[in-house]
């Protein structure tokens, strides 16, 4: 292998592991400091026993646009939820750029097809083989949002608003 090559190789190595941090740093900041928000779920579809132990989520549809409204929606952008007490979002207005109250929350999206399907990024929940149980309870998926709307998906919660957490298999040591 030449020197040019062997520098190549090495310049795209350095270049993928680079942008994965970066990556990685971005969304764990958004874990950190984003504000945690939940979104109502609709009847979660059952786990892939091809792909593991996941869930595929679909959200309420009191998160979204209505469908007149999808009809003109761009691809990409965002829309405004509003938060109640307990911080379930529901659907506001697009993000037109004035300022948000402080129960409002700008939250990105992507729309994926004409009849109006929208991707907020945080459709599946992986978890841990044998612990599919624990999550047959969950009625909403919590998101941490930061400012510009981008979130990070960071568990599921029962009808209680409570956190849903595998039992711990043993005494800690």
């Amino acid at each position: 292998m030449s020197r040019f090559a062997t520098w190549l190789v090495l310049a795209g190595l350095v270049l993928v592991v680079g942008t994965a941090n970066y990556t990685i740093r971005d969304r764990q900041q958004v874990v950190d400091s984003g504000r945690p928000i939940l979104l109502e779920l609709r009847p979660v579809d059952p786990r892939s026993l091809m792909q593991g132990d996941f869930m595929t989520l679909r959200y309420a549809e009191p998160l979204f646009p209505n469908a007149e409204a999808r009809s003109t929606l761009p691809r990409r952008g965002a829309f405004i939820v509003k938060l109640d007490a307990d911080s379930v979002a529901t659907y506001a207005r697009l993000d037109d750029g004035t300022p948000l109250a402080t129960d409002e929350v700008r939250l990105k999206y992507k729309l994926l097809d004409d009849r109006g399907t929208i991707r907020l990024g945080a459709e599946s929940f992986f978890f841990e083989e044998g612990q599919a149980d624990v999550y047959d309870a969950a009625r909403y998926g919590v998101l941490h949002v930061d400012a510009a709307g981008n979130s990070v998906l960071v568990g599921l919660a029962d009808e209680e608003k409570v956190l849903l957490r595998p039992a711990e298999d043993g005494p800690a040591n």
